[in-house]
């Protein structure tokens, strides 16, 4: 449902642009425009990609707290390893929303409003004429 609520709010602007058909009616879809729409489509998966890792870290450490429990109750049949390298996995799923905020920060000199899809979508299509 979080996930649903996320995307909810960022594919308002995906709405596809067409391009009138240069004989008849319609509308056809040209290169520039299509380009422009996956640009668009695609800003969201940030949003999505963060809220799984969240959930997933968030797993993975509960499962950690239950391995690591497993060990301290019978120590010969559960090894040790198998909670700490859950414990690992879920430490870094849950930070990776900040690295990879903190790595487009350091691409757009700290301000994260100019980290956009709207540079990806092409002006020109000479070259597939």
């Amino acid at each position: 449902m979080a996930t649903v609520a996320l995307m909810t709010g960022s594919n308002a602007s995906a709405q596809a642009q067409l391009a009138p058909l240069p004989a008849g009616g319609g509308f056809a879809p040209t290169f520039q425009t299509m380009s422009s729409n996956l640009a668009v489509a695609s800003s969201g998966f940030n949003n999505l990609i963060s809220v799984l890792c969240w959930i997933g870290g968030a797993g993975l450490g509960v499962t950690a707290l239950f391995k690591l429990k497993q060990h301290v109750d019978s120590g010969g049949q559960t090894a040790m390893k198998d909670g700490l390298i859950r414990l690992g996995a879920a430490g870094a799923l849950l930070a990776f929303p900040f690295i990879a905020a903190a790595m487009q920060g350091s691409i757009s000199d700290g301000n994260l409003a100019k980290v956009a899809a709207t540079p990806l979508i092409m002006d020109s299509t000479v070259a597939f004429q």
